[in-house]
């Protein structure tokens, strides 16, 4: 039987809902709003405004919408009124609207395969940050921002000055003295020079820039507890512990210590058939900056590794033995970073600080609490 659809401009708070689905968009939203007598409500363009001041009269109900830079701020203002949201992946909702809606993505079919979702008791949902969390991660999303400038004005300074025969060295290229060799390099025209001086400038305001919000996340990792313990694990520092401190939520929804690394795409894609089954290439789902920070702690912790000054015996042990079956570097790093992401599993749940003489040992083999 059909699902009858009607066409309306407003939400009509008389009705109790079983679910609205909501697609977002910078200035208004595309809803669908499931009725209790089966019949789905479909409102092409609705203001935020208007969409809030439903809400708050509306009775509980359960709102779906996908991840977005206003999502976080909109559940946190829905779940006040006591309702309840879930964030589907977007992956979930391109599959329906392929499979119920023949392919055809608009902003409303969107909003009824999120309506239709919502309803699905076995998908995995995406938790929203709270106001804890969306103040560690917009400051190591900034700081990842500055990076991304200053580096890529650099690069593309040394390679403007290359081609007028001015070769700039990795140690000058962040201090004023470059601004005189620009200035007393005879090749560049006049028109050229202010404009190379400007990208130093540039350079140097994204520098300190980046420097003022490292130092602020520092001293948010000294004063928390939670980044505190993270810390404790080789690898991970302040920055890395913040972005956890943003991306985790409640560590015990991880019911398993391969869910943790999973989460962040550091466990290989399984293609089975048959009986055959082989392992692909790392997922590269969740958190991209998270992922990144973890790779580079691994990449410290395997160099500590290699040098003998890793505390932890199994740890060490471990590399040193995939090193010696010749693992490639890429496959490794991944793989101590998935191992760091299961401590920190640990460490959180534990509420214990990272302990090298006790990690890798069987419980079993550890003293029982009296």
């Amino acid at each position: 039987m059909s699902v009858r659809r009607i066409l309306a401009k407003t939400i009509n708070t008389d009705l109790e809902y079983e679910a609205i689905g909501i697609d977002l968009a910078k200035n208004c939203v595309s809803a669908a709003l499931l009725t209790t007598d089966g019949e789905v409500v479909c409102i092409d363009r609705l203001d935020y405004s208007e969409l809030e001041k439903s809400a708050q009269m509306l009775s509980p109900t359960t709102f779906a919408m996908e991840p977005c830079t206003e999502m976080n701020y909109l559940v946190r203002k829905l779940e006040a009124w006591g309702h309840r949201c879930l964030v589907i992946g977007g992956k979930n909702v391109q599959n329906y609207v392929e499979n119920h809606y023949s392919g055809q993505k608009t902003d409303l079919n969107d909003a009824q395969a999120l309506a239709f979702l919502a309803k699905d008791t076995q998908l995995r949902t995406i938790k929203a940050k709270n106001m804890e969390q969306q103040k560690y991660a917009s400051l190591t999303t900034l700081r990842e921002q500055y990076i991304k400038q200053y580096r890529q004005t650099i690069v593309s300074l040394k390679g403007i000055c290359q081609a007028w025969g001015l070769n700039i060295s990795k140690g000058i290229s962040g201090k004023a003295r470059l601004k005189d060799l620009i200035e007393n390099h005879a090749a560049f025209p006049e028109e050229l020079k202010e404009s190379l001086v400007d990208m130093v400038t540039h350079a140097q305001t994204a520098q300190k820039a980046l420097n003022k919000i490292t130092k602020t996340l520092e001293l948010l990792a000294k004063n928390d507890k939670v980044c505190q313990l993270i810390q404790t694990i080789p690898g991970l520092g302040p920055i890395c512990s913040c972005r956890l401190r943003a991306t985790i939520g409640d560590i015990r929804r991880f019911k398993n210590p391969k869910d943790f690394p999973a989460y962040y795409g550091l466990v290989p894609r399984s293609i089975a058939t048959g009986h055959n089954e082989k392992k692909g290439k790392i997922t590269h789902r969740g958190d991209k900056t998270m992922r990144s920070l973890m790779v580079q702690g691994a990449g410290s912790v395997i160099n500590m590794a290699t040098k003998g000054k890793l505390k932890s015996k199994q740890l060490t042990k471990w590399i040193l033995k995939k090193q010696k079956e010749k693992m490639p570097w890429g496959k490794l790093v991944c793989a101590v970073a998935a191992k760091l992401l299961r401590i920190v599993r640990a460490v959180l749940i534990g509420r214990k600080a990272y302990d090298p003489k006790l990690a890798g040992v069987a419980k079993c083999s550890l003293p029982k609490a009296t």
